[in-house]
């Protein structure tokens, strides 16, 4: 996804990629890149969440000082003024939103080198409980690992074992 695109722009784009391989493992999240299309950042879906409805992040901070009760989530709509569905407005909102603003850039704990091995990035990932790591070469950010690949690599491995 460019990073001078909008969320609705980005959104169609992530669902032209999902349609296509509809069976297959599903990233929550899409790479952002810049205009020589170095990776400047990603996109996850709870970002665009929030991108169509900013008054979330108060929400998510009131989530963490109170917790789940029973009837919270209701009582956090109306509090917030949050009563029209988001999906009744998500063209205007989407339209109005640019990725830029919502993306997240990668901090040194989330980037790896591109000649580190899967055990380092596996450890990368335990140690600092990141499911994403972004890969460098040399200077440019040139691509991302996640815990699904990993995941799907230690399957082959363990497949082709002989127990």
């Amino acid at each position: 996804v460019d990073e001078n695109s909008t969320l609705f722009e980005a959104i169609l784009e992530i669902g032209i990629v999902r349609n296509r391989n509809p069976g297959g493992l599903r990233c929550p999240a899409a790479l952002v890149v810049d205009a020589e299309h170095n990776v400047a950042g990603f996109l996850d879906f709870r970002s665009m969440l929030k991108g169509l409805e900013p008054k979330y992040g108060d929400i998510t901070d009131s989530a963490r000082d109170s917790g789940f009760p029973p009837g919270w989530v209701k009582s956090e709509l109306e509090k917030y003024g949050l009563y029209q569905d988001v999906l009744e407005i998500v063209c205007r909102k989407a339209g109005d939103t640019m990725v830029k603003g919502l993306m997240s850039i990668p901090d040194e704990a989330q980037i790896t080198d591109a000649e580190a091995s899967i055990s380092e990035a596996i450890y990368q990932m335990i140690a600092t409980g990141r499911d994403y790591l972004f890969v460098k070469n040399g200077r440019a950010l040139t691509g991302v690992i996640s815990l699904s690949d990993v995941m799907s690599h230690l399957c082959d491995t363990v497949k082709a074992c002989r127990m």
